[in-house]
């Protein structure tokens, strides 16, 4: 399995058309597409490995069962999903220098080596939703901070959405006190211009969590899948960083090649 997953349009029709369809061979798939049966093959047994749960029948494959996890082919933005890493924001990083576009997401589902502020380590156990957005706003370097209360702001409506009340206190969000998510954000470039800026998200769904904090899971006694918040939460990052005008939806650079 590769180290970092990438959008695919082949996972992309054939989910699509599992969905749709009781049944689906991998002929029609193939002939849609204009690929080849093994290729189609190919993405089937990814997609198994990766825990969709796919049956191979003498009619064709059925699909029985989904792992709910923010895939790059699951989503409307760009991004990049890794199962396992150190740090998002050191990916993020890496594609940024190599000159990925803005809005471009790195997804994990676990780090080894996740941070906070003031490089305070932040713990990033399986099942919370862990990524870095890489963005090129018109900023000075000292007006950096300006990123924070917009993303925390759609961090808020997010939970929101689930009937949680939460408030912003410097980089963090909060239910009662008890912390459910961190903001970082780390730029790059001169002191009168940003070249790019990586904003990093932890939000706590169904992980472990310190006895100090909370999550989604210990919020509403049932997490919702890792997908759906996801995609509530990009949605809600788009609404709020757009309406900053030094931010925009500027798609500026080059797509990086990720060879990580």
């Amino acid at each position: 399995m590769k180290s970092i997953l990438k959008d695919s349009r082949i996972k992309r029709h054939l989910l699509s058309s599992l969905r749709e369809r009781e049944v689906v061979s991998g002929d029609e798939i193939a002939g849609e597409l204009g690929v080849s049966r093994v290729a189609v093959w190919k993405h089937v047994r990814e997609l198994i490995e990766l825990g969709y749960g796919i049956k191979a029948t003498p009619k064709g494959y059925r699909l029985l069962s989904e792992p709910g996890k923010p895939y790059p082919w699951e989503l409307e933005v760009r991004s990049y999903y890794l199962t396992e890493t150190g740090s998002t924001m050191n990916v993020a990083r890496r594609l940024a220098e190599r000159g990925e576009r803005s809005w471009t997401f790195v997804i994990a589902e676990k780090q080894r080596a996740g941070r906070g502020r003031l490089m305070r380590r932040w713990v990033s156990r399986k099942g919370g939703l862990y990524f870095s957005l890489i963005l090129r706003p018109k900023l000075r370097l000292a007006d950096a901070g300006r990123l924070l209360p917009p993303v925390c702001s759609a961090i808020m409506r997010t939970l929101g959405t689930y009937g949680l009340s939460s408030e912003a206190i410097e980089n963090g969000v909060y239910i009662r006190g008890r912390k459910i998510a961190g903001v970082l954000v780390e730029v790059a470039g001169e002191l009168d211009m940003v070249r790019y800026a990586i904003v990093g998200v932890g939000l706590n769904v169904a992980n472990p969590v310190p006895e100090n904090a909370t999550s989604l899971m210990i919020e509403l006694g049932d997490a919702p899948a890792l997908l759906e918040v996801s995609r509530r939460l990009f949605n809600n990052l788009g609404t709020f960083l757009k309406e900053t005008p030094e931010v925009g939806s500027d798609d500026s650079g080059q797509e990086a090649v990720a060879h990580l």
